[in-house]
């Protein structure tokens, strides 16, 4: 108890002291346009300690606590120089009501930059540098990552063509695109590919190339590949068709909060409660594995799920399923709701059926949300770890990128191989959030 109420008095502290200077400057900023020779000096002073204690934070220069003080001192100096010559008054109160929104959000610039900024930047830095971080190796570490077999290999490449999986999937494909463009040419109409049995017959024969890639190519960004596939497809078709049957349906609150509760569930808490789904023990004994009770109760004898290379990764990867379908449904049904019932209506009156309202007139309509839940659960999947850590620790063929990144980081202790794994990570993830920010303030204009 003693500690807790320590604790609370930190904190409280830390809050009065916050909440303190807040109204200080606030009351220096009231005070700026008719003193504005001490506006200059205390700002001055206050940037100078600030540079003076940066510029010597890792003990660089002789002098210590003496550089914060020696930069307020100039920084005050200089300041009350500069406001021997204040500007216009009108421009000195322009210059205050530009600066009041600025002091109250730097401090949460100034968390950005130490909490993210400054790791980006040095992670970039040591991605270039040796195991420990001292000598520079240039782009040795990349170079290192694509050796490295068990990251990234095409070994087994040629085994995908052979596949009946790729063949089914490419005589699929084939098979449809003919039929599409017979019809057209026999309609004399356009070839549209984007109709309901052309799309979805490519998307079922991507699904089975990646398929018999899952049993060709084993390597962590491979696997990665795998997650951003199937996570991505599988819980946007999912989500979007519990959306179309839960719209206006009776009980649909209630349909959608059971389907959204996984996302109130931890990664590790999701990882835990499926742990006992694919729990194993030895034929004769009691199975306390859901899925291996159904499997033994139909007469066949019990899987180790999760350790079965190469599919035990898709057994991971219901996981993430499972959580992030709620999130696709909640989002495509705002989007669903928000079509115009006019457009529907009309629809209707010019006599299409309900298949082909929602083809031809949802889909466009929602189609820049669809966009924006792909790429999120892309940037989702990419930083996966919980679930890989918690389920196999990455053995057995299921490791993903952010797992091997803390492996090299933390338990090899290589630095600069590990930061290169997270450099790679961040590239794959930016183009992504920039297309996510452009979509979402096209959507505000």
């Amino acid at each position: 108890m003693a500690e807790l109420g320590q604790i609370i008095a930190g904190v409280g502290v830390a809050v009065g002291v916050t909440v303190g200077l807040f109204v200080l400057v606030n009351a220096v900023l009231d005070q700026a346009v008719g003193r504005y020779q001490l506006f200059a000096a205390a700002s001055g002073a206050a940037i100078g300690a600030f540079v003076g204690a940066v510029a010597n934070s890792g003990g660089w220069f002789l002098g210590g606590s003496l550089w914060p003080s020696g930069g307020a001192v100039l920084g005050a100096v200089a300041g009350a120089l500069r406001g021997l010559r204040p500007p216009p008054l009108a421009r000195r109160r322009r210059l205050v009501e530009r600066l009041r929104p600025a002091v109250f959000l730097a401090p949460a610039f100034l968390f950005l930059i130490v909490s993210l900024v400054a790791p980006t930047i040095r992670t970039v830095y040591l991605s270039f540098r040796g195991r420990r971080g001292e000598e520079l190796v240039g782009f040795e570490n990349f170079r290192s990552i694509f050796r490295d077999r068990g990251i990234f290999t095409l070994g087994g490449a040629g085994d995908i063509v052979s596949s009946r999986l790729f063949l089914i999937g490419i005589g699929l494909l084939v098979a449809v695109t003919a039929l599409t463009v017979v019809r057209a040419r026999l309609a004399d109409r356009d070839v549209d590919l984007g109709a309901p049995l052309p799309l979805i017959s490519m998307t079922t024969a991507a699904i089975l190339v990646v398929l018999a890639m899952v049993g060709s190519l084993r390597a962590v960004l491979w696997n990665n590949l795998y997650w951003v596939v199937f996570v991505t497809m599988i819980s946007t078709v999912m989500g979007l068709v519990l959306a179309v049957l839960a719209d206006r349906a009776r009980g649909e609150s209630v349909a959608k909060s059971l389907i959204f509760m996984p996302m109130a569930i931890s990664f590790v808490g999701a990882s835990v409660i499926w742990r006992f789904v694919y729990a194993y023990t030895p034929a004769g004994r009691d199975q306390i594995g859901v899925l291996n009770g159904l499997w033994v109760g139909g007469g066949g004898e019990p899987q180790a799920w999760i350790q079965q290379a190469p599919w035990n990764t898709m057994f991971l990867i219901a996981i993430m399923i499972w959580i992030q379908t709620g999130f696709a449904m909640v989002v495509l049904s705002a989007a669903i709701k928000a079509v115009p019932t006019e457009l529907l209506e009309a629809a209707r009156v010019d006599g299409a059926n309900d298949a082909q309202v929602f083809w031809r007139i949802t889909i466009p309509q929602i189609r820049p949300t669809i966009a924006v839940v792909v790429t999120t659960l892309i940037i989702v999947v990419l930083k996966v770890y919980d679930v890989v850590k918690v389920m196999t620790n990455g053995e057995f063929g299921t490791n993903v990128l952010a797992n091997q990144i803390y492996d090299e980081s933390f338990i090899n202790r290589d630095l600069g191989r590990g930061s290169a794994l997270a450099v790679l990570l961040f590239v794959a993830v930016v183009p992504l959030m920039i297309i996510n920010v452009r979509r979402l303030r096209s959507a505000a204009e």
